[in-house]
């Protein structure tokens, strides 16, 4: 029940299509037992047992005797008027008219379960995604890429395929629940055995599907695994070759595929197993009914005709299907449910960088941006920075370095509220950022990185990234500001080309003036430069110096460096070691110190 509960989450959104679901499906199983239902009749007219009725009772009651009284009636009219044949022509085409609504229920029940089926992935896709757009920075650097892709694609995939089975939850319980009563309607005495076996079949099925939904959580996780397997593989394509390390990372990657293929064989046959089963559980039941309908016959002491006992037998051979159906669409349910688990790891995810409901909005700052005894750590266990303070004045450039790993770029990510600090407060004109609106906050800073982040888009939208309505002529001005604009003219479709994944058309000094330039674009009033030209040749990095120098008029800037020349001329220079301040300065009055910027300078002079 449980399973039903989590996907009922999203089905209730379709509560309307649910109902009409319903309604079709039951008038569709109605119509079908009136299918087997008109066999009684037209066994009556062919083995001449029809009973002679000239009056319709006086009341109607939905009861067995009251229908084959109005059923006898209308069959003596026509053989008194015709004759049997014409009976039986008459028999013939109620039961087309009857199939005819059967079918069309069938379909209307069908029609408005598709939007069920395709709607619900589609919530979940959007719940999904919108819930990573909003999880912290941190949250994904304890979650494997690869993972999170198959949660995101293979996990929604089976959730599709069980809302395909949906249907069938809904629909076969009907059809049951309908030539249950028919056959109760039929015979109560036969009917009570079978109810009393069928609790047997429900704890066998129920085990199976138990063990399947363990089996399926196992199979995604292997998925999973493969998944990162093959990111990391991809992204480190030169390195395994140049290593000759292809055949360590093959039998790596066989090692998962085989514990996937396996774990797989055993899901799947244990999902194979629900038809033969069910088959052989409902045969057994069957033949108990007819054992018991046949001895009922035999007595010939009125209990049963013989037009009721085929009757009863069609009838309770056409719940076959539907009890192996919905044992199938159970399953799959099982399935999707543990696809579903899966799924909300993400979006019950209780990672997430708070914003305060009475927080205040913020356009520009016109002070100072100051960290106030920060200290951090991504766990409690280790601390990366301590007991930070910096104070950046507006309109001045203050430059971070420091050896890898001293807390330069955990510095620069507390400031957007990437992440949040264990002690210490940042201020923006003695204002916390935490009692900022997030969104606004974010507004006022821009970010280059060492790595170019682009998307597989064209030129222009790279640019205008994050700007509702950009302006054509303020892209161009943005990316000649970035030294750009030359190398996009001589695309194949100028701003519209488009740079492939991650850029990937274009050379990394080019990728780099592109963010540039849409740094530019939005026109930050704080700018953080994180080793924006570090990976790049001579040429490039003077490219980009100018562009970074256009960049950076006016504005509050915190710049990353390992190349010491790029930050000469800022105003202040804060020295890291290990998560700590050890000097502060300008260039020239860190040089005359002799101390750890010295060594640094001097090093990279060497």
């Amino acid at each position: 029940m449980s399973d039903f509960k989590k996907l009922w989450k999203y089905l209730s959104n379709y509560k309307k299509h649910l109902v009409l679901v319903f309604i079709f499906n039951l008038l569709g199983a109605i119509f079908s037992f009136g299918m087997i239902a008109l066999i009684i009749p037209f066994f009556n007219v062919l083995f001449d047992h029809t009973q002679q009725v000239h009056e319709l009772p006086e009341t109607f009651v939905l009861s067995k005797d009251i229908l084959l009284q109005y059923c006898n009636y209308y069959l003596t009219l026509v053989i008194e008027r015709w004759n049997e044949s014409i009976a039986l022509i008459f028999i013939c085409l109620a039961l087309i008219i009857v199939t005819l609504l059967k079918d069309g229920f069938e379909y209307l029940g069908k029609y408005f379960n598709i939007p069920i089926v395709n709607g619900v992935p589609r919530d979940i896709y959007n719940i999904a995604y919108s819930k990573i757009l909003q999880l912290p920075v941190f949250f994904f650097t304890n979650e494997r890429k690869g993972d999170i892709m198959s949660r995101m694609s293979s996990d929604i995939t089976i959730v599709r395929t069980s809302m395909n089975s949906f249907i069938d939850i809904v629909k076969n319980p009907l059809y049951i629940l309908v030539y249950f009563t028919g056959i109760i309607i039929i015979s109560y005495k036969m009917t009570l055995i079978v109810f009393l076996l069928l609790p047997f079949m429900g704890i066998i099925t129920g085990k199976i599907g138990k063990s399947l939904k363990r089996a399926t959580n196992r199979t995604q996780e292997l998925q999973g695994d493969i998944l990162v397997y093959l990111d990391e593989t991809l992204s480190g394509l030169k390195v395994v070759k140049i290593f000759n390390g292809t055949n360590q990372m093959r039998e790596k990657f066989e090692e998962r595929s085989n514990a996937y293929y396996k774990e797989m064989n055993r899901a799947n046959r244990k999902n194979s197993l629900a038809h033969p089963l069910t088959d052989f559980l409902i045969v057994l039941i069957l033949s108990v009914a007819i054992f018991m309908g046949g001895n009922l016959v035999l007595a010939n002491d009125g209990g049963m005709s013989p037009e009721a006992f085929i009757a009863f037998i069609l009838a309770f051979t056409q719940i076959a299907s539907p009890a192996k159906s919905f044992t199938s669409a159970f399953y799959n349910i099982k399935q999707g449910a543990a696809g579903i688990d899966r799924i909300e790891k993400i979006i019950q995810s209780d990672a997430k960088i708070e914003e305060k409901e009475d927080a205040q909005s913020i356009s520009s700052f016109s002070q100072s941006i100051d960290f106030k005894n920060i200290t951090f750590g991504y766990n409690s266990e280790r601390t990366i920075l301590k007991d930070i303070c910096i104070h950046i004045p507006k309109g001045t450039s203050v430059a971070l370095v420091g050896q890898s790993g001293s807390g330069k770029t955990t510095i620069a990510n507390l400031i957007p509220r990437f992440y949040e600090p264990l002690i210490g407060e940042i201020c923006i004109d003695n204002i916390p950022i935490k009692d900022l609106k997030l969104a606004d906050l974010r507004g006022l800073i821009g970010i280059v990185t060492q790595e170019s982040l682009l998307f597989n888009d064209t030129v222009f939208n790279n640019i205008a990234f994050g700007i509702e309505n950009p302006d054509k002529d303020k892209v161009i001005e943005a990316a000649k500001l970035a030294n750009a604009h030359d190398f996009i003219m001589e695309l194949e479709n100028g701003y519209e080309t488009n740079i492939g994944d991650q850029g990937g058309k274009l050379s990394g000094g080019q990728r780099q003036r592109l963010c540039i330039a849409r740094a530019i674009m939005k026109n930050p009033q704080i700018l953080i430069l994180d080793e924006a030209t570090s990976a790049l040749d001579t040429e490039s990095e003077r490219l980009v110096q100018e562009a970074l120098s256009n960049l950076m008029k006016d504005r509050t800037s915190l710049v990353i460096a390992h190349r010491l020349s790029t930050i000469k001329n800022s105003d202040n220079i804060i020295v890291l070691n290990e998560g700590r301040i050890v000097e502060s300065g300008k260039h020239d009055e860190l040089i005359a110190l002799n101390g750890a910027y010295k060594r640094l300078h001097d090093l990279q002079l060497i």
